[in-house]
């Protein structure tokens, strides 16, 4: 009976909570991705990942597990932007890294409709990003 209860209890608190403040709330890092040292690097990752992103035509949980594993590296490229960037370009870089992170949570944690709201606003960076190249 008590490895029967160790069981559930393990079971129980293996699945993540949700946090009542989502602004606080950590992704669980399930993947170690090797960090990016060159800004061609930077920009090869970014331009794919957001192309395999934008080319989904619509988000059910599956793209959302999809877009979970890419959020992986895009946050590497887009870090290493906020990182070596200066001016307006940095500051841009900045922002997508928080929607970046708020696509990774929303994603994770089958968040659909916050998922897809996140996605609209990191395009919205991404156009004014690329302007700015």
């Amino acid at each position: 009976m008590k490895k029967m209860v160790l069981i559930v209890f393990a079971v129980i608190f293996s699945f993540p909570i949700q946090a009542a403040d989502e602004s606080r709330e950590k992704p669980t890092q399930h993947f170690k991705i090797a960090d990016v040292t060159s800004m061609e690097d930077a920009k090869e990752i970014f331009l794919e990942k957001t192309i395999e992103i934008r080319n989904m035509n619509k988000i059910h949980l599956e793209e959302a597990s999809k877009i979970h594993i890419i959020t992986y590296t895009l946050e590497k490229s887009v870090a290493y932007f906020a990182e070596n960037l200066t001016g307006e370009k940095q500051s841009l870089a900045k922002e997508m890294a928080v929607v970046v992170e708020d696509i990774h949570l929303s994603s994770e944690n089958n968040r659909l409709e916050k998922l897809k709201g996140h996605l609209r606003e990191y395009f919205d960076l991404v156009d004014e990003f690329i302007f700015c190249f």
